[in-house]
């Protein structure tokens, strides 16, 4: 056992509880999930995050806590409850959260690993769900969810995430598709497929997973909101956003090495990644880079074969579709440019979706031209 972590199940010695040492622990009986939270000074909304867990309407798990060194009240939070589902791993110092949810995965006795984030809220019918989800589909290796976005304490908006699994190892090219505080993960595969975190990947640990994952097995997302997750001044994306991207575009690069065989310049990271016209293009030239670009992706697939098509085509012409819309600023001349495109005769049009964003691509063009 690391010398650096010690067990305190279900809470810790000033609370009153008599602290069991792992070795100690002879029951056979392994429970169905692991709930794995890491926790860093998070007193703030520990509470609403806990008892989220607490109050499932599914009982068959450990709650695995990591404590990674918190100078706050966080310990005193979690040690205030007694119920015994909960175990209490304590960081003598901060080791980060790579470090640390791959220590939980390890100490994990579920058959699921379920990841929760101590600032999120799990809904009461969460890991009911995900359960009798995994348990019908076995072939499915990694489940994340839809969720109900908070920001100020109040619903914003609902995050909508696509279910497909090939359309979901198609689109992490371009951006992470699963909640990771969301997901339910089969413990067996990550043993089986060597899978853990990566250390490489600070503040992107997740995105690098999942495109480890999806060589090895098929993830998707439940078409249920099955958690609450909350925006703040403290998420990772924000106070970490110059580290992050650095991340994610080291993870590119190595995406389109390994699955497409293109060594990208600076320019196509740039081209690949923005959805939106950089200050320093025309609009004009902006688009015609995309589309060489996106094309590229499509031909090098033919030779590598590493994602199935026509999916592939259709979800690259989708996102073409995409960027012609949303810089829709010069009237008809950018929907020339999408429909003169062989990538807008590879859109799959029995998709409701890309008849919307055609549709309000097109009155967006129409009213600006009644406008000038």
């Amino acid at each position: 056992m690391d010398t650096n972590i010690e067990i305190n199940i279900p809470t810790c010695l000033q609370a009153g509880i008599r602290i069991i040492q792992m070795q100690q622990i002879t029951t056979n009986k392994k429970p169905v999930v692991t709930v794995l939270m890491p926790v860093y000074n998070g007193e703030k909304y520990l509470k609403e995050a806990i008892n989220s867990i607490l109050n499932q309407t599914f009982n068959d798990f450990e709650f695995l806590i990591i404590n990674d060194g918190s100078t706050d009240k966080s310990e005193e939070i979690i040690c205030s409850y007694k119920d015994l589902r909960i175990k209490l791993i304590n960081n003598e110092v901060n080791l980060g959260i790579i470090k640390s949810l791959n220590k939980g995965i390890d100490l994990a006795k579920g058959k699921y690993i379920a990841r929760m984030d101590a600032d999120d809220i799990s809904l009461p019918k969460r890991l009911e769900i995900q359960v009798k989800f995994m348990d019908k589909n076995p072939r499915i290796g990694i489940a994340g969810s839809w969720a109900k976005v908070l920001e100020n304490g109040k619903t914003q908006k609902y995050a909508k995430i696509i279910s497909d699994p090939e359309k979901i190892k198609i689109t992490l090219l371009f951006r992470c598709l699963l909640i990771h505080p969301s997901i339910i993960i089969r413990k067996n595969l990550l043993e089986k497929n060597n899978l853990r975190y990566n250390l490489n990947h600070e503040h992107a640990e997740d995105y690098g997973l999942w495109n480890n994952a999806v060589k090895c097995f098929p993830i998707t997302n439940i078409k249920n909101a099955l958690i609450q997750y909350r925006i703040h001044d403290s998420n990772t994306s924000k106070i970490q956003s110059i580290k992050q991207k650095k991340t994610i575009t080291q993870l590119r690069t190595t995406l389109l090495k390994d699955n497409l065989n293109i060594t990208p310049t600076e320019e196509d990271l740039l081209i690949h990644r923005e959805v939106y016209k950089p200050e320093d293009y025309k609009t004009n030239d902006f688009l015609k880079k995309e589309e060489l670009w996106l094309s590229k992706l499509i031909e090098q697939n033919k030779i590598t074969n590493f994602y199935k098509e026509p999916i592939f085509s259709e979800t690259i012409s989708q996102r073409w579709l995409q960027i012609c819309s949303v810089n829709s600023n010069q009237d008809w001349e950018i929907w020339k440019i999408l429909w003169k495109s062989p990538l807008r005769r590879k859109l799959n049009f029995k998709d409701w979706r890309n008849w919307d964003t055609l549709i309000r691509f097109f009155l967006k063009c129409l009213i600006k031209k009644m406008q000038k």
